[in-house]
């Protein structure tokens, strides 16, 4: 991945507006020395990449050549920081010939301040100059050959996808007869108390899609008065759980005032609504103030629960006291990988795809523009069967590997060759191997634009045109031209669609995409390989934030941050906060991205603007990403502040 950031660095360094602010820092003629220098690394990145670079001495130098465009995009930014002009309006608090005075000398006060640091720009260009030609001479002792100048070609996707993108992957096929079992086992009369059913199975075997379909059947849709689905991690917020539950039920959003109220309080509330009783934060802290009307008999919810991705019993043990039960049979759905998590759930053990199916989901995906009425193509049936046995029935790496099978020829050479090149893994049925190879086979365009789902929490909601923009932001999107930036980015997520690396959640009116998703196995990969990168660095508890001190983009994945950024790394460029408030950025001077990617918007008006004082790099801060309001802040607005 260290091709991404050094194309990104040559992209910079060929701008225009780069170009002049470093001219007249006087390091023009290093400026041009890097850049080919870079040009010719980037070469031998390609080969490297193509490679997929196995031994420590090429990582080495990969891991070595990615540090170095990460320091003279530093050297860029800092530039244009020292090129920044001198902010504030003397004329507020002085008279107006003192203000000139004072304007004037405060002006070259400020430039004298920073000769030092003009002077350390040039040396610092130099440094890195020296570093690459050593880089140089070592890339022959690790076998890294040169493909030639130019080798590496960039993506160019479709304005529109080549086919329909489908909602949560409709297409994985066998269940019909599951999905009838347990809808037959929701809507059994002779059981009147509430009953409890356990989807098991190992991860990429289709539980939530099983689920799904359940929950979506008309005779389920009939047989109950409310339907909730609720997503559960593996580091899941009681109160987060109880609030998606009670606004699910009624049908609106919880106020403020009931978030403050607490999880006893959200925990009695869930009672009384299924109940079928009124209840609110005033009779939770007056209790007598109001008494209920003898004429006003509760009326109880027959509820089904569905609680996705259960990995403890932490959470049944909290709520299931509170879910009433009222004997008209309602119902608890739970999608778990671990038996028996619930000790008086019935369990139903989901099966492995067998042959047929599973060739069935392969060719929907590997030949999506094929005729599927003519079944299995004659010449890929054998090795269409080689296929299915790699994969030992599991849905999602089917799914995977037919969306990388739709990019290659589809001829018996072609397909042969892959089943005897793939790293299956040791047992040969190994998904995450399988996800690895698709991964691998992303043009590096696309890489970064998968691994940044890392930054996301687990079973994430993702708005698309929110990440779309960040994408934008972050420069992983190149310019392409009569193609806006946002329409490239389209293209981009389109494509990972297409290979089952992302899922579709929801579609607009348009068939467009407006939320993703990405599986638990696959944001595991995208963790790993933005580690191995030093792409990212995710916090994930206020105990890991020294990890953060050398990162240069951080996700915090949980509540308060502010002692995370008093260490953070003073060239860190994209900080992505899971909960409210934001913290104080005003000395992350190179922050170019600011977001919180958490599903709740920050309260209007509570949003301090002296906490981005000073963020002349800022180019896009957000603080509502599941509803897709943003704060698009311009860098001459933000450095006024």
């Amino acid at each position: 991945m260290a091709e991404g950031i050094v194309s990104f660095v040559l992209d910079k360094l060929s701008d225009a507006v780069v170009k002049e602010v470093l001219l007249l820092h006087g390091v023009g003629k290093q400026m041009e020395r890097l850049s080919r220098e870079l040009r010719w690394i980037q070469a031998f990145l390609k080969d490297a990449d193509m490679k997929q670079v196995v031994s420590e001495t090429q990582k080495n130098w990969v891991n070595e050549v990615r540090d170095i465009a990460y320091d003279i995009e530093d050297v860029i930014d800092n530039a244009f920081f020292l090129k920044a002009p001198v902010t504030g309006n003397p004329s507020r608090e002085h008279p107006r010939g003192c203000a000139q005075i004072l304007g004037g000398t405060k002006r070259m006060w400020s430039k004298a301040k920073k000769l030092p640091a003009l002077h350390n720009l040039a040396d610092e260009m130099n440094e890195i100059l020296a570093r690459i030609q050593e880089i140089n001479k070592s890339r022959k002792r690790y076998g890294i050959l040169s493909l030639g100048e130019g080798s590496g070609e960039r993506l160019r996707l479709p304005v529109r996808p080549r086919v329909l993108l489908e909602v949560d992957d409709p297409n994985v096929v066998g269940f019909d007869h599951d999905r009838d079992n347990i809808v037959k086992l929701l809507l059994d009369q002779t059981t009147k108390r509430r009953a409890v059913i356990s989807i098991v199975g190992p991860g990429g075997l289709g539980k939530t899609t099983l689920a799904r379909k359940v929950y979506n059947s008309n005779d389920v849709k009939r047989q109950f008065d409310v339907r909730i689905w609720v997503v559960i991690s593996q580091e899941f917020n009681l109160i987060d759980i109880l609030r998606k539950i009670i606004e699910q039920v009624k049908g609106k959003p919880l106020s403020q005032n009931d978030l403050e109220g607490g999880e006893e309080y959200l925990l009695t509330k869930l009672y009384k609504i299924l109940n079928g009783e009124q209840y609110s934060i005033e009779q939770y802290l007056r209790p007598n103030s109001r008494k209920l009307d003898p004429d006003e008999e509760p009326q109880p919810k027959k509820y089904l629960l569905v609680l996705d991705d259960m990995w403890t019993n932490d959470l049944w043990i909290k709520i299931s006291e509170v879910l009433p039960d009222a004997r008209i049979g309602s119902r608890v759905i739970v999608t778990t990988r671990i038996q028996n998590i619930i000790d008086d759930a019935e369990p139903y053990k989901l099966p492995y795809l067998t042959e047929k199916p599973s060739l069935e989901l392969l060719l929907k995906k590997a030949l999506p523009n094929r005729d599927l009425s003519k079944g299995f193509p004659d010449e890929l049936y054998e090795v269409g069967k080689q296929f299915v046995k790699k994969c030992g029935g599991l849905p999602l790496a089917l799914l995977v590997l037919g969306g990388l099978l739709s990019k290659k020829p589809a001829n018996y050479v072609s397909w042969s060759k892959m089943v005897q090149t793939m790293n299956w893994g040791i047992h040969g049925t190994d998904c995450t191997k399988i996800m690895a190879t698709s991964y691998d086979d992303l043009p590096f365009v696309l890489k970064s634009c998968f691994m940044y789902f890392a930054v996301f929490p687990e079973d994430h909601k993702i708005d698309a045109k929110t990440l779309l923009l960040l994408w934008v932001a972050e420069g992983f999107i190149p310019a392409e031209e009569s193609r806006t930036f946002e329409d490239t980015a389209e293209s981009f997520l389109e494509e990972l669609v297409q290979r089952s690396l992302v899922q579709v959640s929801e579609s607009s009116p348009d068939d467009s995409i407006k939320f993703c998703r990405i599986h638990d196995l696959l944001r595991e990969l995208a963790i790993e390989k933005a580690k191995d990168d030093n792409f990212l660095t995710i916090c994930s508890n206020p105990t890991n934030w020294e990890s953060s001190t050398k990162a240069r983009r951080v996700a915090v994945h949980y509540s308060g941050c502010d002692e995370l950024i008093e260490h953070a790394n003073p060239n860190l460029r994209s900080l992505l906060c899971s909960e409210n408030p934001m913290p104080n950025c005003s000395r992350q001077r190179l922050l170019k991205v600011l977001v919180n990617i958490g599903q709740r918007r920050e309260r209007s008006g509570s949003v301090d603007c002296e906490r981005f004082h000073g963020l002349t790099q800022l180019s896009f801060a957000g603080f509502q990403v599941g509803t897709a309001l943003f704060l698009a802040l311009l860098v001459l607005l933000v450095g006024m502040l």
